[in-house]
């Protein structure tokens, strides 16, 4: 915000400025000019008071003559013309000091080469100008008027400008100039008196920057931080607060339900932002409602699913019973060995669905362990002081693991009840570096039976192990004694028991 103001305020800002600098441009030539004509005119009043003052001079010496007594008279009368300090002195032709007031030591001053002669004197008190007027017959008078009587003759006094008198490297001052500001400007022209013989200089003190200059360059920084407070207090006030009193709401909607603070705002986006977010929050705690008593639903079904499959297999195991209670011999083992593998898929279903209120799959442990006792209590007459051993680690797998799982055991255990019914089986499952796999393994010493290898039987379980070994995308391995089978299976790693949420009933 500030950067956009800025670059907006940014145009106005040069305009002011340079019209600023055109303005002050303007205003030193008007000053200049004003300072001119002052300066020529203060001129002109010093002039006409030395051309009055010479003509009164020129006609006094004319009539002073060459008889003392009528010089000092004419000199009386003109001196009436001047201030009481006034010194004037007459001469002859002949450049003779006729006669002169007193104190006025005038000898030795040279006759005028023009009609009038002005020199400029750098005296004491009272100091002024010298100036020479020559008369007709070759006589000439001498007058001095003093720098008071040359600073009346102007009729200025002190301010904001100096005046000052200038012949050659000579300097006299006549009026002096207040002490100028920080900002006013020197303004210095000059002018000529008496033809030129000396110069007036004036030398004025004006303000370079006018008070409505300086609001002018001032007044797009003004703008600019105006608008920034204002568009500050309002962005702040108006859209910032509420916006985060709503995302401090809408951030508690997980572990509370939405209560949106009273939104103190006119902007009507910000409160339809508000009730959208209030109707979305409606919409979601509906939707997760719905979603609960669907899964509710599913979880019934998959319960009622999986009870359904468990009573089939154990209405199927029953019928498998009843028709071998009539049955010898070999057909009375084909049932049994049937009957077995049907227990297997009851065992699984029944762990499944006793595991489906927390959803982490099978526990294998419980699992053999059921199977095993089933195996046990079905085992043909010559096994049954068979002997199976369990070394199993906690872990769970999926159905889909946990049913080739079951076949694979229950082939392996049938074959050694029946190839060597008094050789003890030893079952593990042993976690591995991966927490995704275990390692299943079936040891007997039975495996390498004389009954156990080379009959129709091994082979049979060679190929039905091998195909529930690609069932669990593994390799089943035999060990080089011939007495171990193991197989690497996936399980559900614990960490997944652990986050995985309760199920409601």
């Amino acid at each position: 915000m500030l950067i956009i103001m800025t670059v907006a305020l940014l145009p106005l800002g040069i305009i002011a400025l340079f019209a600023s600098i055109q303005s002050a441009h303007d205003k030193r030539l008007q000053h200049e000019a004003d300072a001119r004509l002052i300066a020529t005119a203060e001129a002109r009043q010093i002039d006409l008071a030395v051309i009055r003052s010479a003509n009164v001079v020129r006609a006094a010496a004319f009539a002073a003559g060459t008889e003392p007594a009528r010089c000092r008279q004419v000199l009386a009368q003109a001196s009436k013309g001047f201030p009481s300090d006034a010194r004037l002195a007459f001469f002859g032709p002949d450049e003779r000091l006729r006669c002169a007031t007193k104190g006025f030591a005038a000898r030795d001053i040279p006759p005028a080469r023009g009609s009038i002669g002005i020199e400029l004197l750098l005296l004491d008190p009272p100091g002024g100008i010298r100036f020479t007027a020559g008369a007709n017959d070759g006589s000439y008078g001498v007058g001095e008027l003093s720098q008071a009587q040359l600073s009346r003759s102007i009729g200025a006094s002190g301010g904001t400008q100096s005046v000052a008198l200038r012949q050659g490297a000579a300097i006299l001052p006549l009026i002096a100039a207040h002490r100028a500001g920080a900002l006013d400007q020197r303004i210095t022209v000059s002018a000529p008196i008496a033809g030129g013989q000396i110069n007036l200089v004036a030398t004025i003190h004006a303000s370079a920057v006018s008070a409505i200059e300086i609001l002018l360059v001032l007044l797009p920084l003004l703008m600019w931080a105006a608008a920034a407070i204002i568009g500050w207090s309002v962005v702040q006030g108006l859209l910032l607060r509420p916006l985060g009193q709503l995302q401090r709401s809408v951030a508690q909607l997980g572990t509370e339900p939405l209560a949106l603070p009273r939104l103190q705002t006119p902007a009507m986006e910000i409160t339809a932002l508000a009730d959208s977010f209030r109707d979305a929050a409606e919409q979601i705690a509906t939707r997760e409602i719905a979603l609960e008593e669907g899964l509710n639903r599913q979880v019934r079904l998959t319960r009622e699913v999986h009870h359904r499959v468990k009573n089939n297999l154990q209405v199927v195991a029953s019928l498998i019973a009843l028709h071998a209670r009539g049955s010898t011999g070999d057909v009375a083992a084909a049932y049994a060995s049937i009957q077995r593998r049907v227990d297997a898929l009851a065992v699984v279903h029944r762990n499944h669905y006793a595991e489906l209120e927390e959803n982490r799959g099978v526990a294998l442990r419980s699992l053999i362990g059921e199977l095993t006792s089933n195996l046990r209590a079905t085992a043909p007459a010559e096994a049954a002081h068979f002997s199976i051993l369990l070394d199993m680690a906690a872990v769970h797998v999926s159905q889909d693991v946990a049913v080739p799982v079951a076949f694979l055991l229950t082939e392996a255990v049938e074959l050694l009840m029946n190839a060597a019914p008094s050789e003890p089986v030893m079952i593990s499952v042993r976690g591995t570096e991966r927490p995704d796999r275990a390692l299943l393994s079936v040891r007997a010493t039975g495996l390498v039976s004389e009954d156990a290898t080379g009959t129709a039987d091994r082979q049979r379980f060679d190929r039905i192990a091998g195909g529930l070994a690609r069932q669990l995308r593994s390799a089943l391995t035999l060990d080089e004694e011939g007495t171990r089978y193991t197989i690497e299976i996936a399980v559900v790693p614990e960490s997944e028991h652990e986050q995985e949420p309760v199920v409601p009933a």
